[in-house]
């Protein structure tokens, strides 16, 4: 079942598709790790190299309305929750990050399943007016452990997809993620796909190397969705998990509609390379592919519709506050003035179809 003939009786509310829920330090999640990880040295959720330049403290990339003592960030569950509800949502989807470089393989295994445990524990209790559903988070380096852990959270309803850093060693169409795929898939559940601080690769942010500032990094990082994205499709990931459904939840959607354009136009005389995708490009992302909403993209508000039509925005496009990030934004500010149907797509009905849950309210 793909995502257009999804149950179309959900209701129709607002729905958070993003929000970073953090722990509050470090030993807050060694509480989750077995021995011997539990004493092992590993990065911290706050570790980054391109600080937001806006003075907020020491903690430039998130928001000064997202702590209220000394934790970090978005570590409050009923501050989120205060938060997504004044932003007008009933339902918010949480991704942890899992940043940091860490070539132990075995360790980043480890701590994919301490934040899953940790999720489960200290936030997925409905808090206050919202209900959080979670992301189950795996190493794609291991996949036999990343496999495990999807097996091990599948039937747990409170998990609505699985999640995984932008940073890899290869395009994520390449077989060697292959059986990952296949099990997310079978679970039915979707793949959410975030910018995770060099979680696991230590690659350079853009194909040219390191930008020094971060309006480099910031106008260019979002774009490297479509290493994942062509990958996906031309490898046809798609084609033989006709189920499989992602999510790319770090923006990007301004530069998707001529990224399509360029690859429909070569796919005719480029079938003989790949002879296993039937289909234009384009024409998988209905059936496969989401995006979240950014406030650091797309056009000015004049041509905002106009915009809206030509990428089909009202069927790929989920509002995400980004909470606790120093860019969240509100419903309110999400295509404001556009037709209200498709501001309602947008901000509740495609993410009820999407990840196939009846918002609360």
């Amino acid at each position: 079942m793909n995502i257009e003939t999804a149950p179309s009786d959900v209701a129709v509310r607002t729905v958070d598709a993003a929000v970073y829920p953090s722990f509050k330090n470090a030993a807050e999640l060694r509480e989750y790790l077995p021995r011997p990880y539990r004493d092992r040295p590993f990065p911290g959720v706050l570790r980054y190299l391109f600080a937001v330049p806006t003075g907020v403290g020491p903690y430039g990339t998130y928001s000064e309305l997202a702590r209220e003592s000394e934790d970090a960030p978005g570590s409050d569950p009923l501050l989120a929750a205060r938060h997504v509800a004044g932003y007008g949502s009933s339902d918010a989807v949480l991704m942890p990050l899992t940043r940091g470089v860490n070539p132990n393989l075995d360790l980043g295994s480890a701590i994919c399943a301490a934040t899953n445990d940790w999720l489960a524990a200290k936030w997925l209790p409905t808090a206050g007016e919202v209900r959080f559903h979670g992301t189950i988070r795996v190493n794609p380096l291991d996949v036999d452990a990343a496999m495990r852990e999807v097996q091990r959270w599948a039937g747990d309803d409170r998990f609505v997809q699985v999640g995984v850093p932008l940073e890899s060693h290869m395009p994520y169409g390449h077989r060697v993620y292959q059986r990952l795929w296949d099990a997310i898939a079978e679970a039915g559940l979707p793949v959410a796909v975030r910018n995770d601080g060099y979680s696991g690769a230590s690659f350079h942010p853009t194909p040219s190397g390191f930008p020094r500032h971060y309006a480099e990094f910031a106008a260019l990082q979002q774009s490297n969705f479509i290493y994942h994205l062509t990958s996906l499709i031309c490898e046809g990931v798609f084609d033989r998990n006709p189920g499989l459904r992602w999510v790319f939840t770090d923006g990007g959607f301004d530069v998707l509609t001529p990224l399509m354009w360029r690859m429909d136009m070569d796919w005719p005389i480029t079938r003989v390379e790949t002879p296993w995708v039937p289909r234009l490009p384009s024409e998988y992302l209905r059936d496969h592919v989401r995006f979240i909403t950014s406030p650091i993209e797309g056009p000015p508000q004049e041509l905002l519709e106009d915009w809206a039509e030509v990428s089909d925005a009202g069927s790929l496009l989920m509002y995400g506050s980004g909470y606790p990030m120093w860019s969240s934004q509100g419903s309110a500010e999400v295509f404001a003035g556009a037709d209200p149907g498709l501001r309602a797509d947008i901000l509740g009905g495609n993410a009820g179809r999407f990840f196939r849950f009846r918002p609360t309210r």
